[in-house]
């Protein structure tokens, strides 16, 4: 007996613990059990519901690594920041903090007495955590170390966005050789901020090709950025990893790039099981210069090569960007790639979602492509009663877009997503038009829905309503930085729709509910 009373004793005590709990919830699941529950008042929202997409920010700063005095080291330097920016301008911005900071008395500027320009529409390209920028002609001017010293600041100075892993240079488009041949591949860059300068150099160096040595007698181990094609011909993305090379010719590079790509991403989600690229190739690469001193590689691939591609769910266009920026974002002086299938040149590849892409001369170079290089998100679909967080292709200017992280989520997953036992946590019948605006002020997100949103959440039932409700606010917390989010639907709060959510008020995110790793 005294044992069914202390059991009961602790039955009493937890459900009094509970009962407090769903007291100070000021948001969140918790309003279809009893009414009559005491509870405290939600806490008042400040700011009204947005009408279009704004964007708010405190002013801060930005850190900015210059070579210090002393020649040994990287030394941080602070500028204010620009609130209120997406990432690509963001970075943008940052760079050319970067290059025109002067010289002070306790760093250099980059370049000396050179003046660093950007080139291009799109200077500085950002994608899966990969930060590429594209300086102007006037860095060939500069020494290889000076160069190199260059490409660590900008790398160092990227790196602190908490979304860049690492960083690519080129100049006008083209990768740059760090030996006297043009030929030694830079590669990606980490960040290396504290570390000795004429330290990194020397290791650069001891990877040249030794003087009277063959370069295709000298390996290679490099860090570098692969572009794999998206499946039902989304575009491009990227990943990176260590790869060793038999040795520093430019057939040689190609040839491991191409074989790297047959055997697919690691870790990048969305990209078809692609063909032996190897098997296919009719010849080895053959480069060859051009007329304005750059160089470009041709591919000459067997018939029926098209037909496997396509078989494999890749477009020929997105096959082609992939190719074209793996090689020219790597090997140096590459300006651009020929392919031909047979005796066939390919003039212009098709995509149903870019159109007919013109190839002058025959010759893919790494601009025809900006617009097929998306950015990635991730968005959190269901599975099991649980949240699955899920990478998705979005276009890498907006990716950290409120909006466009939603119209992802609202997208649903693909065919392949679906095997694995993922399902769309939203219904079917809302769209990116339901989204009337979103704002962030500080950590906060204020997310503006349409009335036709709330009538699919009731339509979509209780039992749906919780994961519903989480998966936007997971994916909104995870790609924004916003700590919390908000509700409006045709700009007023709504306590309740299906029964199950509380949706006046605030939400945080919730992890509970999540997988433990990705699907």
């Amino acid at each position: 007996m005294k044992g069914i009373m202390k059991g009961r004793k602790g039955l009493c005590l937890m459900m009094a613990l509970m009962m407090l709990t769903l007291a100070g919830c000021a948001a969140g699941p918790g309003k279809d059990e009893d009414p009559s529950l005491p509870t405290l008042a939600p806490a008042a929202v400040e700011g009204e519901a947005p009408d279009g997409d704004h964007r708010s920010g405190e002013e801060g700063l930005w850190t900015l690594y210059l070579p210090g005095k002393n020649g040994l080291n990287l030394v941080a330097q602070h500028v204010p920041s620009v609130p209120g920016i997406l990432r690509t301008e963001m970075l943008e911005a940052i760079v050319r903090e970067l290059l025109a900071f002067p010289s002070n008395n306790q760093v250099d500027a980059l370049g000396g007495e050179t003046e660093l320009t950007l080139y291009g529409e799109n200077p500085v390209e950002f994608s899966g955590g990969v930060a590429t920028v594209n300086l102007g002609s006037a860095a060939l001017g500069l020494s290889y170390r000076a160069f190199y010293t260059l490409s660590l600041a900008l790398a160092a100075t990227l790196c602190e966005i908490d979304t860049v892993r690492c960083v690519n240079v080129l100049v006008a488009g083209r990768s740059v050789g760090l030996d006297t041949t043009g030929s030694l591949p830079m590669g990606s860059l980490i960040s290396h901020p504290g570390e000795n300068l004429p330290v990194l150099w020397e290791q650069m160096e001891a990877k040249r090709v030794p003087v009277g040595q063959n370069a295709a007698d000298t390996p290679l181990t490099s860090y570098l950025t692969l572009y794999y094609p998206l499946e039902n011909g989304q575009g491009i993305s990227c990943e990176n990893r260590t790869m060793n090379f038999e040795g520093q010719t430019p057939q040689q590079m190609a040839k491991t790039i191409l074989d790297n790509l047959s055997h697919g991403a690691m870790y990048l989600t969305g990209v078809p099981d692609l063909p032996d690229l190897i098997s296919m190739l009719a010849y080895d690469p053959l480069p060859s210069d051009l007329a304005d001193g750059g160089r470009m590689i041709t591919l000459t691939f067997r018939e029926g090569t098209e037909a496997a591609w396509e078989e494999a769910g890749v477009d020929d266009a997105c096959m082609a960007a992939a190719i074209c920026y793996s090689l020219t974002t790597f090997i140096p002086g590459m300006a651009g790639v020929a392919i031909r299938i047979g005796d066939r040149p390919l003039t212009t590849v098709s995509s149903e979602k870019f159109g007919t892409v013109p190839v002058l001369g025959g010759l893919f170079r790494r601009e025809l492509f900006e617009p097929f290089l998306m950015g990635r998100t991730t968005v959190y679909f269901a599975r099991g009663g649980m949240l699955a967080p899920v990478e998705k292709s979005v276009d890498r200017e907006l990716a950290d877009s409120p909006r466009e992280q939603l119209a992802a989520l609202m997208d649903g997953p693909g065919a392949r997503e679906r095997a694995e036992g993922l399902e769309a946590p939203l219904p079917e019948l809302v769209g990116e038009e339901d989204i009337l605006g979103i704002s962030q002020e500080g950590d906060v997100l204020l997310v503006n829905l349409s009335e036709s949103f709330r009538a699919e959440i009731q339509a979509w039932g209780r039992e749906r309503e919780t994961l519903l409700c989480y998966s936007m606010v997971n994916t909104l917390c995870e790609n924004t930085g916003a700590r919390r989010v908000c509700f409006f639907f045709e700009g007023e709060q709504v306590e309740s729709i299906a029964g199950v959510i509380y949706w006046a008020g605030y939400f945080d995110m919730n992890t509970g509910l999540c997988e433990e790793s990705f699907g």
